[in-house]
Parts: C-alpha cells; sequence; structure tokens
C-alpha cells in the first residue's frame, strides 16, 4: 500500500514540476516579447502609438502568469500537505533545496496599525 501511495505521489509531483517549469518558460518567453516590442518600434521609428494595445495586452499576460504561478505554489504546498497527511512526509520527490515551510504557504495580507 505505502509503495503504491509512493508511486502516484511521484507521478502527481513529475506533473506539477512539468506545470511549474511550463509557467517559468512562459514567463520567460512573454517576458521576451514585451522586450522586443517597444524595441522593434524604435528600430523601425514608428510613432509610439503603434503596437501600444499589443504592449498592453502582452504586459496583461505577464500579470496573469504570475498569478497563475502563484497559485501553482499554493498548489505545491497543498500537495506537500497531502503527501504529509498520508505518511509520506519523509519523502522528496523535486529539488533538494527548499524554502522554509512559510515560503511557500500563500501570504495572507497583515494589517498594521501606526
Amino acid at each position: 500500500m505505502r509503495a503504491q501511495r509512493q508511486a502516484i505521489a511521484r507521478t502527481v509531483a513529475e506533473r506539477l514540476f512539468a506545470a511549474e517549469e511550463a509557467l517559468d518558460v512562459a514567463a520567460t518567453r512573454i517576458a521576451e516579447l514585451n522586450a522586443a516590442l517597444p524595441l522593434a518600434r524604435l528600430n523601425v521609428g514608428l510613432s509610439a502609438v503603434i503596437g501600444q494595445n499589443a504592449l498592453n495586452t502582452s504586459a496583461s499576460a505577464v500579470k496573469l502568469i504570475a498569478k497563475t504561478r502563484e497559485k501553482i505554489v499554493a498548489t505545491h504546498a497543498n500537495l506537500k500537505q497531502a503527501s504529509d497527511d498520508i505518511g509520506l512526509a519523509e519523502i522528496s520527490y523535486g529539488d533538494l533545496i527548499k524554502p522554509n515551510k512559510g515560503a511557500l504557504a500563500p501570504h495572507a495580507p497583515h494589517l498594521r496599525a501606526a
């Protein structure tokens, strides 16, 4: 039974790591696009009005990919908790260097009084 849980957990972990990698690659490619758009306009000598809508929507895509990545990081933390809950706390499936548990947890906004 434990071996079966480990095998299933490994399969889920592989898919999680693939999703994390895909998001990082997507964020990189969108950032490259965002850098290329204004440079292309400058190189051709076009008005700043040309391509502004494309730059706006591409910049919005960066924000969306960052939010999606945040959700996957939270999913990672939740899956780690599930792994601990089913008795697989001592098993690691990915990177050897892990942040402390607080770094994986979603951040709750804190109010501060002056």
